[in-house]
């Protein structure tokens, strides 16, 4: 697939079939993500693939329990619809986790995230970003202890997720927004 495509027509999907993602094409994810860049070639990420949906949803109950706990009332009134995923049900999660003395583990994780979204696009699956692991998340009781017993060490924070599968619902494109300030 060109680049210049895949960049173009790749969306967000918020809607997922229940259909498994197959070993391989999550290996092809994972493996676009590490050839990334980062700060000084550090790659200080690790990879958690969460297929489990027992995992996925124990992850979903403490990120409800952490919301409920939320200043914000938009936020916190997510938490009361016993509907709520945070992952929108895709039958994959991605944690990308850096180690937390990287020197720009936010940054690293998103270019590692991006090249996972458009490697999911061009294998023909959707994509979501997801953030709810992220920040005070990493902190959280209920949180950190299920990271812990999926393998992602405490020296890590996670900052941010994929959720990757099959494609339930298209996403429509939406105009881009932007500015763009040549100085030459």
């Amino acid at each position: 697939m060109d680049v210049f495509k895949a960049i173009l027509e790749r969306r967000s999907t918020r809607s997922f079939t229940k259909e498994a993602v197959k070993k391989a094409d999550l290996e092809k994810i994972v493996e676009a993500g590490m050839y990334a860049p980062s700060a000084i070639n550090e790659q200080p990420w690790l990879f958690t693939v969460v297929t489990d949906k027992e995992v996925l949803a124990k992850l979903n109950e403490a990120v409800k329990g952490q919301m409920s706990a939320a200043d914000e009332e938009r936020i916190r009134s997510r938490s009361a619809d016993n509907s709520y995923c945070f992952y929108y049900g895709a039958p994959a999660l991605i944690i990308v986790s850096c180690n937390s003395i990287a020197l720009f583990p936010a940054e690293d994780a998103a270019c590692a995230l991006e090249n996972m979204f458009l490697a999911s696009h061009a294998l023909g699956l959707g994509s979501c970003w997801i953030n709810q692991l992220c920040g005070s998340a990493n902190d959280h009781v209920g949180i950190r202890s299920i990271l812990s017993e999926i393998g992602v060490p405490d020296t890590h924070c996670v900052y941010g997720c994929a959720a990757v599968g099959h494609i339930k619902l298209e996403t429509p494109l939406k105009e881009r927004r932007g500015s763009v300030n040549f100085v030459d």
